[in-house]
């Protein structure tokens, strides 16, 4: 599933609306979850056993947030802080079941619910309407130059990585 989701990424040419496919697939599976009564153990066991399935985008967004780096330095910095937002997670995830929300854990799948819903709504879509605007942004000032202003620019600038103008960020 990571190769395949990473693969889909590179074919769609967009990492947002991917990434977020992994929400997508969880939340029926928790409002599942909760909206069922009662549940037999074979009903859960086939709505956990596809809601832990999900196509995880963990591949997808490091490459993404490495191919938007755009330097060694900032590639460095980005890496470090995304793996210790991953880290800072798993100690966070490990504590939403908690014990006195046994046996159904409404409280802890309502809350992922949430989460899953900000995910699909804000984060992913925001995430690629923020890096369009920058493109927008960089390619306004790039397509109004002249060949001989961008030769001059590309010979002379300071700009390194994502801050050069002829940098486009994936989205």
């Amino acid at each position: 599933m990571i190769l395949a989701i990473t693969m889909l990424s590179e074919v769609v040419d967009n990492r947002a609306f991917v990434a977020s496919l992994q929400c997508v697939w969880q939340l029926p599976n928790y409002v599942a979850l909760e909206a069922l009564k009662t549940i037999s153990p074979w009903q859960y066991f086939s709505i956990a056993t596809v809601l832990l399935g999900f196509p995880w985008a963990h591949a997808l967004q490091v490459s993404w947030l490495s191919r938007n780096a755009g330097s060694v330095r900032t590639r460095t910095v980005s890496a470090s802080v995304y793996n210790m937002s991953v880290q800072v997670a798993a100690l966070i995830g490990a504590n939403i079941y908690q014990a006195n929300d046994k046996p159904r854990y409404h409280k802890a799948n309502r809350g992922m619910i949430g989460l899953l819903v900000f995910n699909i709504l804000f984060l992913y879509p925001g995430a690629w309407l923020y890096y369009t605007w920058r493109n927008k942004q960089k390619s306004k000032i790039w397509d109004a130059w002249t060949d001989e202003e961008k030769d001059h620019y590309l010979k002379t600038t300071t700009d390194k990585g994502n801050k050069r103008l002829d940098f486009q960020f994936a989205k």
